[in-house]
């Protein structure tokens, strides 16, 4: 008797592992497509942070293709992407400019609607703001880079679409935006800098 339950406790141990086999060969994709994924990952888990296999060889190719360069030229398309008055192919007729005049700031508070209420948002200056990220931004609060900060504002006050962040016109207004920052000392999570504080606005 005994014997026969250890044989068919083995039989039933090799079934399992074959089975774990034969799914962990099962394409991700296929998995995602039938919601197996989703199980095996749990709610609170995210995403893989790789890059999906075609876009990185979509980059190989940009890459052995890409004629060189220099920060003064992408520093110059960014300014040019700064006050170009359809980035994002907003709709609104406003730039980054029309807020931040030459990386300034016209003062006072810019609106932005968030969970269906209207919050003013103090217009800083940007003249060393790129020193102070990687921080948290906006009301939830998330940490991000000047590049995440850049398209906030763009989906935010100029109500346009995001860029792609590996982009190169993404990689432009970084530019800009960083040169606006030169000499200033780099400090992550500093506050913005606001030459005037505006009552109610965070």
């Amino acid at each position: 008797m005994k014997k026969k339950v250890f044989v068919l406790v083995s039989v039933f141990i090799l079934t399992v592992f074959a089975a774990g086999g034969i799914y962990a060969e099962m394409d991700k994709d296929e998995m995602m497509e039938k919601g197996e994924m989703k199980g095996m990952m749990g709610e609170g888990m995210m995403m893989s942070p790789l890059m999906p296999e075609e876009k990185v060889e979509m980059m190989k190719k940009m890459m052995m293709e890409m004629k060189p360069d220099t920060l003064n030229a992408a520093v110059e398309r960014g300014k040019k992407l700064f006050n170009d008055t359809t980035l994002g192919d907003n709709l609104t007729g406003t730039s980054c400019a029309t807020c931040h005049p030459d990386g300034k700031t016209t003062g006072g508070a810019s609106e932005m609607e968030w969970k269906g209420k209207t919050m003013k948002v103090a217009i800083p200056t940007l003249e060393g703001a790129a020193a102070s990220f990687p921080k948290p931004i906006g009301p939830m609060k998330a940490v991000s880079t000047v590049g995440g900060q850049n398209n906030m504002c763009i989906m935010t006050f100029l109500r346009g679409t995001p860029l792609d962040l590996n982009s190169q016109e993404a990689v432009d207004l970084e530019a800009y935006v960083y040169s606006l920052s030169k000499d200033t000392k780099i400090d992550p999570g500093a506050k913005k800098r606001l030459p005037k504080p505006v009552p109610g606005a965070m």
